[in-house]
């Protein structure tokens, strides 16, 4: 009995000390999971911190490209190239024009590995803008813009930059990006075979005398539009023709087809400008598109127009055609 009673006593002084040690265990688990929880907390924010940091240090090695320019004094000396060593260097569009004169296939090999950016030059005070073309040709990556001024450069520009759905960025041809299967530069100077023949036919237009209603001519002096329709490219494609004069309509019906032939149809826009005739004054200005041409459809196009400064009018269109052989 008394056996049985002293294990009674000790089944019950085990299980009373059972009880106390697992509430102690409990309240020190608590305490001990909150510190570990804190612990493994700050570790990752430290892990996280750290990755941060080795990403922004990994992404601007990988394109950080420092400005700089080669030694030497001469305007060759800064078009050369370093096998072990990526540059930058800014050009103004004096000194650009210059190096393209005398140096236009080492400008090209020389995009094809470093960062070329172009900028007007300080004397455009009234903020007007040089040809882009030359610059993109020549496989610049950057060509800065006056975007405050407008005009016939930078309806280029915007004509260039529709491209790839407007999104601001035009992957330049691989022609400017790696040498031809004999090793031969691009030169855009160079008069190379047709690679494609754009055939443009406009048909007529409409919608001015709903835009152009308190600008222009009244309904008792009807307009005599005429069609400006181009090529901006390198020099062998580049050319503009016109239509004939529509007299005295606000809906004229051209019905007139031009052909173009094209060298490097990767860097042509096709521009178009309508005009309205006066005989005493500079002809009137009603409207303009630009389009690179290796992004259109053929086929029959409804082309909306734009102001001087590139806004589109909300009801001035052309009915056009384009065609490639």
């Amino acid at each position: 009995m008394n056996e049985n009673n002293s294990n009674e006593d000790t089944w019950g002084k085990d299980s009373s000390d059972v009880s106390v040690n697992q509430a102690d265990d409990e309240k020190s688990s608590d305490y001990d999971t909150s510190e570990h929880n804190q612990y493994d907390e700050d570790n990752e924010v430290c892990e996280y911190q750290s990755r941060a940091l080795y990403g922004v240090l990994a992404y601007r090695q990988l394109i950080g490209i420092h400005s700089g320019k080669s030694k030497g004094s001469r305007l060759k000396d800064e078009l050369r190239l370093e096998l072990e060593k990526v540059r930058r260097i800014s050009l103004s569009e004096k000194k650009f024009r210059k190096a393209t004169a005398s140096y236009g296939t080492e400008v090209v090999s020389f995009t094809q590995r470093n960062i070329l950016r172009i900028y007007p030059k300080q004397t455009r005070v009234n903020s007007s803008n040089y040809k882009p073309l030359i610059g993109w040709m020549h496989g610049a990556q950057m060509v800065a813009f006056n975007m405050q001024g407008y005009g016939k450069s930078l309806w280029l520009m915007h004509g260039m930059f529709r491209a790839n759905a407007g999104c601001g960025y035009v992957k330049k041809p691989d022609f400017l990006m790696k040498n031809g299967p004999d090793g031969k530069v691009f030169d855009p100077k160079e008069k190379l075979p047709v690679k494609k023949t754009l055939k443009v036919k406009v048909y007529m237009g409409d919608g001015w005398h709903l835009d152009f209603k308190q600008k222009m001519c009244t309904v008792w002096s009807p307009p005599q539009f005429y069609t400006r329709v181009g090529i901006a490219g390198v020099p062998a494609d580049k050319t503009m023709k016109k239509t004939k004069k529509k007299l005295n309509s606000w809906t004229p019906v051209w019905e007139e087809e031009f052909t173009f032939s094209l060298t490097v149809p990767e860097l042509a826009l096709i521009r178009v400008e309508v005009h309205e005739y006066n005989m005493s004054e500079k002809d009137d200005f009603a409207g303009q598109t630009c389009l690179p041409v290796f992004q259109l459809r053929p086929g029959v196009r409804a082309v909306p127009l734009f102001d001087r400064k590139g806004e589109k009018f909300s009801s001035v269109k052309l009915l056009m055609r384009f065609e490639f052989a």
